[in-house]
């Protein structure tokens, strides 16, 4: 099969490129999967996924499969257009159409795409830098209020996996990716200790009296602090479904990581600074921290926490 680099050098970066393209699509590939048409958009997207360094060795597998199905979708309306055609005015147009969160999550998904093809010269200008899109308002998930919290509580008894679930998420404020992993060997004396799987920023969470009783419920060689009936750790889109479902049947509208604020809350109301919260919580930013502490009846919320375990 031809590379498409006929008549280049073969230190030329093109031609090995176009090995690794090939390489991957016959690794990776079904036989019989069609092979894009050289300069197309399908076949730079395939570039970019075969031989681009953060695509494969710096982004989650989540990221890489979330972004993935963005790319199959563009693949199948653009698939067979040359990637010199694509200008600013078509993504901006395209996006714009779609409009909402979900045109920022395609932009940032393609934008490496196209720069990456242009660091390798197959385009002359990179048609996602000048892309202007109106960042829609929102506060995110919204945070555990003492409202929430009592409904839970009431809801699921003491010793159930969904009372554990929430208990553990307001107290240490991970999020569910790192929730679902934790467990004993993450213990450094007084701290809670460990990475978080997003940013790869190192979290200490002080083990309050309040944590320490319900770390002390671990069983015996358990790898996490959250375990199903079988005694192993849930995925993190199962810890999250469970979560969901117990809210809903609690009576309230709660995410986990609306308990990763309420935990931001409970340091604030115990007088923490700001970037102490930040740290504990790994944070990169601080506004998010400030904005997470806002909420509105902070000393119920703490009376519940206490009380709770």
């Amino acid at each position: 099969m031809s590379l498409g680099v006929h008549g280049l050098h073969p230190t030329d970066p093109k031609v090995f490129t176009a090995y690794c393209v090939q390489h991957a699509r016959w690794e990776d590939r079904p036989l019989e999967a069609k092979s894009p048409k050289i300069n197309t958009f399908a076949w730079g997207v395939e570039l970019y996924q075969a031989t681009n360094w953060e695509w494969n060795n710096k982004y989650s597998v989540m990221t890489r499969k979330g972004r993935a199905a963005i790319y199959a979708r563009y693949t199948a309306a653009q698939g067979d257009r040359p990637i010199s055609t694509i200008t600013t005015e078509d993504l901006e147009a395209a996006l714009y159409a779609k409009g909402g969160f979900g045109a920022i999550s395609d932009l940032k998904a393609l934008k490496p795409v196209f720069k990456h093809l242009k660091r390798l010269k197959y385009i002359d200008i990179d048609p996602a830098t000048g892309v202007k899109l109106d960042k829609p308002k929102s506060d995110g998930f919204p945070t555990a209020n003492a409202d929430d919290i009592e409904k839970y509580l009431n809801r699921w008894p003491q010793g159930s996996v969904q009372r554990r679930v929430f208990e553990l998420g307001l107290l240490t404020g991970a999020a569910r990716q790192d929730l679902a992993r934790i467990g004993p060997g993450d213990l450094n004396g007084r701290l809670l200790t460990f990475k978080r799987h997003k940013t790869k920023v190192e979290t200490n969470v002080p083990i309050t009296p309040e944590l320490r009783r319900l770390l002390d419920q671990t069983p015996d060689g358990a790898a996490a602090f959250i375990t199903n009936s079988r005694g192993q750790p849930y995925k993190p889109a199962s810890l999250g479904n469970l979560y969901g479902d117990a809210a809903t049947a609690a009576g309230i509208v709660s995410r986990l990581h609306g308990l990763r604020k309420a935990f931001c809350v409970y340091w604030a109301e115990q007088g923490m600074t700001t970037h102490q919260i930040a740290t504990m919580a790994g944070h990169q930013t601080l506004t998010e921290v400030e904005r997470y502490t806002k909420a509105a009846d902070r000393k119920r919320i703490i009376r519940l926490i206490v009380d709770a375990t």
